[in-house]
């Protein structure tokens, strides 16, 4: 744990969003995400100002945290298919269990319908979505995609599947999440062989 005076917003923020993810975003309160950092409840009202105010700010930290993660997954250069399978497969930090799970409803809920939340959220699943496309647009270029296959179409099913495996596996799936992600795309896809290759 850094000295209090280290302790700058992002780092808070950071750790606010697992405690989030940990409890619910009806559930937690200022005095987790305290304990999580080591600050008062106090300090944290001083400097965010409520706990709704902290969530948000939390949130809006989300988008930058994705493209950098998209960044390190682009340096390590790997073949379009296997970033594409990794980019949909892996998992966020504090995501992981039927609970994080359950938690992440909650906060979707508030991503429909809260005025601040709404477009952060939107913005989430555009860049996911983009750089799906990116992916499958190298496959079409390198020949392993069908020139017929239509890529706006086929990023917004593996959107779409991505999501469904998820809430599938909660009610149903077997082993690790991430494994059951994998599967399941990589058996949508094996289906697709008219469109694209089977990927690794």
């Amino acid at each position: 744990m850094p000295p209090k005076k280290l302790i700058d917003d992002a780092f808070v923020l950071e750790k606010a969003l697992l405690v989030i993810s940990e409890l619910g975003p009806e559930t937690f309160t200022l005095a987790d995400v305290g304990k999580s950092v080591g600050l008062a409840p106090a300090t944290l009202m001083q400097r965010f100002g409520s706990k709704q105010a902290l969530l948000i700010k939390a949130a809006k930290q989300v988008p930058a945290t994705l493209k950098m993660n998209l960044e390190k997954l682009k340096a390590r250069a790997l073949a379009w298919d296997a970033e594409l399978m990794a980019l949909l497969s892996e998992l966020p930090e504090g995501f992981g269990t039927r609970q994080d799970i359950a938690n992440s409803l909650g906060l979707l809920k508030l991503d429909m319908i809260d005025p601040e939340l709404h477009p952060i959220a939107r913005e989430l699943f555009d860049t996911m979505r983009s750089r799906v496309k990116e992916l499958l647009e190298k496959g079409k270029a390198q020949e392993m995609l069908a020139q017929q296959c239509n890529v706006d179409s086929l990023a917004w099913e593996l959107d779409a599947l991505r999501h469904g495996l998820v809430i599938q596996w909660t009610l149903s799936g077997e082993g690790p999440l991430q494994q059951w992600l994998h599967k399941g795309l990589q058996t949508y896809l094996e289906g697709k062989r008219d469109e694209i290759s089977v990927l690794s």
